[in-house]
């Protein structure tokens, strides 16, 4: 007599001979609590070996585990050499091998899938009953040379059993179990498994269900991931917790050093000072998404970059926000390229104009200023009028001025390319305005120009120099420092920085537009005409200014 057990209550399963068995093999039976206390003997070990498989199932162990299971521990019930299992798609179109045990190992490979061909295992499938084929040779002699099921029964058997699993009463696979000897199965043999392949079966579709899931979740994270925008989630406190591939290339950071920051370290100094980042959040907050938001941020090497970007705002399973989501795309170079369109318009309109104007004055002026040294030199020294004349004089050479700046404004710029000392340019420039009075209280310092030497013309090189640390000598009124920083690299990085009054914002974006000024006494052209020399030189120039904070002037120019 075998070991006492404790088990659940339990009816006898369909298709065994309860009485029967107890008569021939009687069982001891003692009430305890809501547990049955029996002495397994004949068909109780049948009961032992199902309640005790079913509970190693309902660990959740894989399906392949689980026919490993019954192919190491059914034998004592059921006559079988091979235990086979197979998995169907939703649309019984597809197969594939879950498990195929043997005694000499797995039998078939797993995991790939094929389609159905042929009647026989189709109508296995759909029939959803177990299936005894005794005489698998009759079996197999009416199945279509193509038949899946001649793949499924490749090896010699005699007898096979078939139990179907399914799910939501649509087929989801079968067992098989296979006997090299024909009529080796019978009803009491399908009874005793009855129950466990329907436990199979939920755990087959449990394990369908999570790989789905994993394959859906893994797709949504690859094109997460992959995202050439980038997309950025933020908790509730404004960290960073999802950072994808678009983001890292887009602002120079990785993902474990913004993990848990702060996601201000994208937004520009002077932004944050505004609180654009509070008032942005209460935009969507308000409309559960703010989208198409073009703004300014930082890169980690301190670009300035112009982004559009959607926020919304995520919420949990009660509807209570959770934080918000941000997908952001780098516009700077379409918007760049969209002001150079309207620029280059209407600077061609406005160069024609001045062409024409310039040529129509040059003349005259020329003559207004030459009849007016004549008359200079015909007064007295002590003429009270010579002042006037001279007086005079300097407005029209004011004007001559003018007229030339109009003409090279106008006229392409055309650089003739020799290798330029970077250093050498810039401190002779600088030698030429630190003569000037105005100049007397500014400091001036260069750092890491040394032997860098660019492709340009030397004589537009300097004329962009003069114009820029003009404007920042005539910013410092009352003295100051001028400071030059060179950066080497694929494209030369020159900042000019100057501790002067600075400009607001609206002033900054017109600082490029001809005949804008903030001067008395200023042209409004040299900036426009700056510009127009650095960009023929394959380059480009940026202005960062704040009230009262100075300024700085970034130009980058091809090697």
């Amino acid at each position: 007599m075998g070991p006492a057990i404790r088990i659940p209550r339990v009816k006898p399963m369909a298709g065994m001979n309860w009485s029967r068995s107890c008569s021939e093999s009687p069982v001891t039976w003692r009430e305890e609590g809501s547990d049955v206390r029996v002495i397994p003997t004949g068909a109780s070990r049948e009961l032992e070996f199902v309640n005790r498989v079913g509970d190693r199932i309902n660990e959740g162990i894989p399906p392949d585990e689980i026919i490993r299971l019954l192919y190491g521990e059914l034998r004592e019930f059921v006559p079988y050499d091979r235990i086979a299992a197979l998995l169907t798609d939703r649309g019984l179109k597809r197969f594939s091998v879950l498990a195929d045990e043997t005694e000499a190992g797995p039998a078939a490979e797993k995991g790939s899938w094929e389609e159905i061909s042929g009647r026989g295992l189709r109508k296995l499938l759909q029939y959803g009953r177990a299936a005894a084929l005794n005489d698998l040779a009759r079996f197999q002699a009416g199945l279509a040379p193509g038949d899946s099921m001649r793949r499924i029964l490749a090896r010699p058997a005699g007898a096979a059993l078939v139990l179907p699993l399914r799910a939501g009463g649509s087929p989801i696979g079968a067992v098989f179990l296979l006997s090299p000897e024909p009529g080796a199965y019978r009803p009491p043999h399908e009874a005793i498994l009855r129950s466990l392949v329907g436990r199979i079966a939920i755990e087959v579709e449990k394990s369908r269900l999570i790989d789905e899931l994993q394959e859906k979740t893994e797709y949504l994270e690859n094109i997460l991931h992959s995202s050439g925008d980038a997309i950025i989630v933020f908790d509730l406190e404004n960290r960073i917790r999802k950072w994808n591939e678009g983001a890292r290339r887009m602002f120079g950071y990785e993902e474990h050093e913004v993990v848990g920051r702060s996601g201000s370290i994208l937004v520009p100094e002077h932004e944050q000072i505004t609180r654009e980042t509070i008032r942005l959040r209460h935009l969507a907050d308000s409309d559960g998404c703010l989208k198409d938001y073009e703004c300014m941020r930082v890169t980690r090497d301190g670009r300035r970059i112009i982004v559009n970007m959607t926020s919304t705002i995520l919420h949990d399973k009660q509807g209570r926000p959770m934080g918000h989501s941000l997908i952001a795309r780098d516009v700077t170079h379409l918007r760049r390229l969209s002001e150079d369109l309207v620029r280059t318009q209407s600077l061609a309109a406005v160069g024609e104009m001045a062409a024409t104007v310039a040529h129509e004055i040059k003349n005259p002026l020329a003559g207004i200023s030459a009849a007016i040294q004549l008359l200079r030199r015909g007064m007295p020294e002590r003429d009270r009028r010579r002042k006037i004349v001279g007086d005079v004089l300097d407005q029209v050479q004011r004007l001559d001025r003018t007229v030339r700046a109009l003409l090279m404004f106008a006229r392409p710029v055309k650089p003739r390319r020799h290798p330029v000392d970077l250093g050498e340019s810039l401190a002779g420039a600088w030698r030429i305005l630190s003569r000037q009075p105005q100049a007397s209280g500014v400091r001036f310092a260069l750092d890491g120009a040394a032997a860098i030497r660019v492709p340009g013309d030397p004589d537009l090189l300097r004329q962009v120099w003069i114009n820029l640390f003009q404007n920042a000598i005539e910013a410092m009124p009352g003295g100051g420092e001028v400071s030059v920083r060179v950066t080497d690299g694929p494209r030369v990085r020159v900042e000019v920085r100057d501790t002067g009054v600075g400009m607001d914002t609206a002033n900054v974006s017109k600082l490029f537009s001809p005949f804008f000024t903030t001067k008395t006494r200023g042209t409004g052209l040299g900036l426009s005409i700056t510009r127009n020399i650095v960009e023929a030189h394959g380059g480009s120039i940026l202005v960062e200014s704040r009230r009262d904070q100075g300024t700085t002037v970034i130009l980058e120019i091809a090697r």
